[in-house]
């Protein structure tokens, strides 16, 4: 491979755009954390998977829109009439790995594998193809962010990234790439394989036609067969034969006549093709990237039947600003769902929801689903995650629109402020509809709009048309006409991580003038307002709960969010004492850590023993147990007292968040 990077200008300019954009989005990302980048976003390859996960699921992969999807149809279509221009001109990872190639360079730079171990090396980009579209496609999962290196490296190893998987991969690409020329591309990528796949679209698409009329037929065969025999027919292809069945006119085509076989165009090829010896190219590693053309001084090569080297480029920038365009013409459902003997009804009506902030991907339209599931009457969901809209179908015999609405509307309360410094004696509740306020959004810029007055104390919305909203402030010390005030603000300013302030529009209006409905304590409010944890385990349901005791101490931080996350270990480390069976959080005139016990089987001494461990001794997967620093704070001396059932407050229904000052 020749070192000279500026041989072939066009291909440098694409690949140094792709690689500043992503390190540009990092860095805006770093500076600013309300703007990271979906790294995803235009990822072609999950829009192909989450294309088969449509098909199969009739959902959209989680998070994959119509850019990637469509980003993943003009992928096809240059392949099959092209070549893998993504890979030579677009592909951050194959530039990365072919600059790196091109830096270390030693005499002829990478290992280049011929002969059998190149051939079987080959088979295993399709085997991880195999599991990787099996898995996204029935699964409705990215399966690909587990070990794509290059989620891994810009997401810093994110949350879906199985790390000994993301650092392989890394491995594979920045490492064994110096020894063996693109090791990652030829024998791992599973792109690669997909695009290969669909250039042998002579055996790909008879293969796809069968199982769609098998499917029309109502011979509907697990989606495993068809992704086996495109795997191996594309790998049986490439390596038995090192040419794909492929259709596309567009190749690079070597004059003999005037050909020298002086092989620079096979020492300037970054794959290490032998172009010398093609009359015509077809060896299956070629992307058009025109190295080779560009290289040859006698103009021996040219592309397809022109001498210019303008058709690849133009055509990439052409699928690439069609993908975009149909991107934003169209919008796919992100779930679509039936249930509740839908096929059989003849009453079913539909309700559309626009802008329901809260669907932004499949997790969280698949979490609505669950949601309204068990809901009488409801037999059927569409969500679109694009525009944020939701379309409900119900049995007009069951239930009604405004049930419907209900079930989808979820209650909030929120605690505004911190009480070290200031607790009211007495707390006034004034009720107001509002027109405006619907999902977790609204219910912020709500609480934003509130925070600035810091006599209002509390929030809690439930549904109604409009939603009805109670604010809970320090009687005497502000109004409802206040009140009213900042919730009809026309806009709000809001300070970013970044110490920059926004200006946030909102449109919130108070239906009449509401009205101070009651007044609770200081202490009921807490009790009313407490961000509580509750988990029940060792058997809890079989005993007899007039014979439990509770231990109770002191836990000012139970309400921390990082306090209330980490309480399931907490809970799995005291699990280990038998009679012990259950863990709580709440707020009696402080907040306790409360632990319901049978005392024939434990004392409250080894409870509190078991607390104070310097470590916590968790239990994982099979049973696996894992130490971590015990950080837990408890304060003052523990008690105990029975346990009464009939006294117990149950954890309420609606969602509660603390928001500190």
């Amino acid at each position: 491979m020749q070192r000279n990077f500026l041989h072939n200008k066009t291909k440098l300019i694409f690949q140094l755009a792709i690689v500043l954009l992503i390190v540009g989005f990092i860095v805006m990302g770093l500076l600013n954390k309300s703007k990271r980048t979906d790294f995803e976003g235009v990822c072609p390859f999950g829009g192909i998977l989450s294309l088969g996960s449509k098909f199969y699921l009739g959902s959209m992969s989680c998070q994959m829109s119509e850019t990637q999807v469509f980003m993943g149809i003009m992928l096809i279509i240059g392949v099959i009439f092209f070549s893998k221009l993504f890979c030579g001109y677009l592909c951050p990872v194959g530039t990365i790995t072919e600059w790196l190639s091109k830096i270390f360079t030693r005499r002829k730079g990478p290992h280049i594998l011929r002969g059998v171990l190149d051939r079987l090396l080959r088979f295993g980009k399709y085997v991880l193809l195999f599991f990787t579209a099996y898995f996204t496609i029935t699964k409705s999962e990215l399966w690909c962010k587990k070990f794509d290196p290059y989620y891994a490296s810009v997401t810093g190893f994110g949350s879906d990234t199985v790390l000994w998987a993301g650092i392989m991969a890394i491995f594979a690409v920045v490492v064994l790439s110096l020894f063996i020329r693109f090791f990652w591309c030829k024998y791992v990528c599973p792109l690669n394989a997909l695009s290969n796949i669909f250039a042998n679209i002579l055996i790909t698409a008879p293969l796809i036609l069968i199982y769609l009329i098998l499917y029309w037929l109502g011979i509907k065969l697990n989606i495993l067969w068809l992704i086996l025999a495109l795997c191996a027919s594309g790998a049986l292809t490439e390596i038995l034969r090192y040419k794909l069945f492929s259709i596309a006119p567009v190749r690079i085509i070597n004059d003999k006549a005037t050909c020298t076989v002086c092989e620079q165009c096979d020492d300037s090829c970054p794959q290490g093709i032998p172009v010398s010896e093609y009359t015509k190219v077809t060896h299956p590693d070629c992307t058009l990237c025109l190295d080779c053309v560009k290289s040859c001084s006698n103009a021996s090569l040219s592309v397809g039947r022109t001498k210019g080297t303008w058709l690849p480029p133009v055509a990439l920038v052409v699928l690439v600003g069609l993908g975009f365009l149909f991107a934003k013409q169209f919008e796919f459902r992100t779930l679509s769902e039936r249930w509740g003997g839908y096929d059989t009804l003849k009453t079913v009506a539909t309700l559309k929801v626009d802008d329901l902030r809260s669907i932004k991907c499949y997790g969280s339209s698949k979490s609505l689903m669950n949601k309204l599931k068990p809901k009488k009457g409801i037999v059927g969901l569409d969500t679109y995650a694009k525009s944020h809209r939701v379309v409900v179908y119900y049995d007009t015999t069951q239930t009604n629109p405004l049930k419907v609405k209900e079930a989808i509307f979820t209650p909030y309360q929120y605690k505004l402020r911190k009480f070290e410094r200031y607790q009211p004696a007495y707390l006034a509740v004034y009720e107001v509809p509002i027109n405006g306020l619907w999902d977790i959004y609204d219910n912020i810029n709500l609480l934003r709009l509130l925070m600035p007055d810091t006599t209002i104390m509390g929030l809690e919305t439930n549904f109604g048309e409009p939603v009805h909203a109670k604010i809970l402030f320090d009687l005497g010390k502000t109004t409802p006409e206040r009140i009213r005030e900042l919730i009809e603000q026309p806009y709000y300013e809001h300070t970013l991580p970044n110490g920059k302030v926004e200006k946030v529009k909102v449109n919130f209006k108070c239906e009449g003038k509401g009205a101070i409905i009651d007044t609770l304590d200081y202490v009921t409010f807490r009790k009313a307002f407490f961000s509580g944890y509750d988990q029940k385990f060792n058997d809890y349901e079989k005993y007899d709960l007039h014979k439990l005791n509770i231990f109770e101490i002191g836990m000012p931080d139970a309400e921390n969010i990082g306090v209330r996350r980490a309480l399931k270990y907490l809970t799995s480390h005291i699990s280990a004492l038998d009679g012990v069976v259950r863990v709580r959080t709440t707020f009696t005139n402080r907040p306790v850590l409360l632990v319901f016990f049978d005392k024939g089987q434990v004392s409250p001494k080894q409870i509190m023993d078991k607390l104070q461990e310097t470590e916590l001794q968790v239990f994982g997967a099979d049973n696996q147990i894992k130490t971590m620093p015990n950080e837990f704070q408890f304060e003052g001396t523990y008690k105990v007292h029975p346990y009464k059932p009939e006294l117990d407050q149950k954890l309420k229904v609606y969602r509660s968040e603390t928001i500190i000052e």
